[in-house]
């Protein structure tokens, strides 16, 4: 146990003697020059390929958000467009309507003024049809009596010439009958 203790001290002072980095086995030289490499590198990316990406990112970040936004003009675009077609297909269907209407109402106008005018006519055809009627019984009323009277004159003509008795006048009659 003797030994182990004096090589547990005979190590302390070795490594209290060493450097701190000797002790992790690191060249100080060497890592000097390794943490300037890391600085050129990161510099070197930093300026070359970082900063480049890093711009086309933002770029295409923009280029994004302005298709969002240009999307969303469009849909309200869109969604104004649908209401104003809608708000004309209404006017359309409220117009229509009333064109509708207002040509019934010219119909049945037009209906009444010839329902009139047939009215009209049929009783100027019923008032013309009376009176040629009666113009035409006037007419046979004339030629009826006119006929009587010649066959009264006739019937009197023979009977004066003739002096008459029962069958003579019987007689007379007959042939004034079939003669007219």
């Amino acid at each position: 146990m003797v030994t182990i203790k004096i090589f547990v001290t005979d190590l302390f002072k070795y490594i209290y003697k060493m450097n701190p980095l000797d002790i992790l086995g690191i060249n100080w030289k060497v890592f000097l020059g390794q943490c300037i490499n890391i600085l050129v590198l990161f510099w070197l990316l930093q300026k070359f390929a970082i900063k480049p990406f890093l711009k086309i990112l933002k770029e295409r970040k923009e280029k994004i958000d302005k298709g969002v936004k240009l999307s969303e003009e469009a849909e309200k675009k869109i969604n104004l467009a649908e209401k104003e077609k809608e708000k004309i297909l209404m006017d359309g269907e409220i117009k229509a309507k009333q064109i509708l209407k207002q040509s019934e109402e010219r119909g049945k106008q037009k209906e009444k003024e010839i329902l009139n005018l047939a009215e009209k006519e049929k009783e100027k055809i019923l008032e013309d049809a009376k009176k040629a009627a009666q113009n035409e019984i006037e007419r046979l009323k004339k030629d009826f009596s006119q006929k009587n009277l010649d066959l009264v004159l006739a019937l009197s003509e023979k009977i004066l010439k003739e002096k008459i008795d029962l069958k003579k006048d019987e007689e007379i009659i007959k042939n004034l009958l079939v003669d007219k």
